[in-house]
């Protein structure tokens, strides 16, 4: 049974460090879309439809949001208030959800919470124009320059990523990665995050949280820190991407109950748009909000990390530091 569990634990790190040899996005897509044409979960004409969608994407570098719901942070607001106990709500400015897909299904989290991020991003017109220069320095775009809410599909994170390692930015990850991402299934996590968003002169911090806070084992410390980014009185507030081990969500806003206790709101890339869309049902939107709401109790692991959004940058100096990965670490040890 060890050995069993070893092995297991083997190939989901092989996996995870793109190195057990499975394809990339398109194959994976094209394999499992197959799939679910066998099970009867998708029709032949579905199926070639998506298959016009993917080599679409996978030509213009457009992400096709087959995954995405749109606007979604007015429909927890309203839900959330809507509960008798809860003493406010405190959310990001705007975010679109991104779920998985055929063809990342189990190693795309990191991409996916990468485009939350960045579909929030696209709202602000500070923002919005760093962001569209990576259309020029990713790599060559096929066709016309994409519009300015166009969002970049996983093969193009992972040519952007590639291209940031060749400007100097995280030499330790690149390393560790082996220098390769596109056509790759190798997971991302928290500093490639960083890697893209220092690439386009977006300001934004690191924040490790290396050790439980609490006897329970429980972050009281990260709560505290999540629900002060949320009062800041700010014009615009971007979500916060959290990684720990193996997975990554998007944290979108804090719930603070009328006796003090604090949820996260989290949005999750292994919910798909039909768990989305319950929101919308009013018969099912608190169980879709059951969902996303994360107590003290149910974050557990040992070593979280959050990305947080903090401007631009408007100097060479800072844009050149950006590229070696710096954290503050919580809590601070003396």
């Amino acid at each position: 049974m060890r050995r069993l569990r070893e092995q297991h634990e083997f190939e989901l790190l092989r996996a995870q460090y793109g190195m057990d040899n499975e394809g990339n996005f398109k194959e994976q897509s094209l394999t499992n879309m197959q799939r679910a044409v066998y099970s009867g979960e998708l029709s032949v004409a579905d199926y070639y439809e998506r298959q016009i969608e993917l080599r679409m994407a996978e030509s213009s570098g457009i992400d096709d949001s087959s995954s995405c719901t749109k606007d979604i942070v007015p429909l927890i607001m309203t839900v959330s208030r809507s509960c008798t106990n809860v003493g406010q709500t405190l959310m990001c400015t705007t975010v679109d959800h991104y779920g998985s897909t055929y063809g990342d299904k189990g190693w795309g989290c990191g991409y996916r919470n990468m485009q939350m991020m960045l579909s929030s991003l696209l709202h602000h017109t500070g923002y919005n124009e760093q962001l569209y220069k990576q259309w020029v320095v990713g790599g060559p775009i096929r066709g016309e320059m994409p519009s300015r809410s166009a969002m970049p599909s996983i093969s193009r994170l992972q040519q952007h990523i590639e291209w940031a390692w060749g400007q100097g930015f995280d030499v330790q990850g690149c390393d560790q990665l082996g220098g390769k991402l596109f056509n790759t299934r190798k997971w991302i996590g928290a500093t490639e995050v960083v890697t893209v968003l220092s690439s386009l002169r977006i300001r934004c911090e690191l924040i490790d949280f290396h050790r439980p806070t609490s006897a329970s084992g429980s972050h009281p410390e990260l709560f505290n820190w999540v629900l002060e980014y949320f009062q800041a009185n700010d014009d615009f507030k971007p979500p916060l991407y959290l990684q720990h081990q193996g997975h990554s969500r998007t944290i979108v806003g804090v719930e603070q109950l009328k006796d003090g206790t604090v949820f996260l709101l989290l949005l999750d890339p292994s919910h798909s748009p039909h768990q989305m869309a319950e929101l919308r049902n009013t018969s099912s939107a608190m169980l879709a909000l059951r969902l996303i709401r994360k107590s003290l109790a149910a974050m557990k692991a040992k070593h979280y990390q959050i990305v947080a959004i903090c401007g631009i940058m408007d100097n060479e100096i800072e844009y050149q530091q950006s590229k070696v990965l710096r954290s503050m670490r919580v809590p601070q040890e003396r």
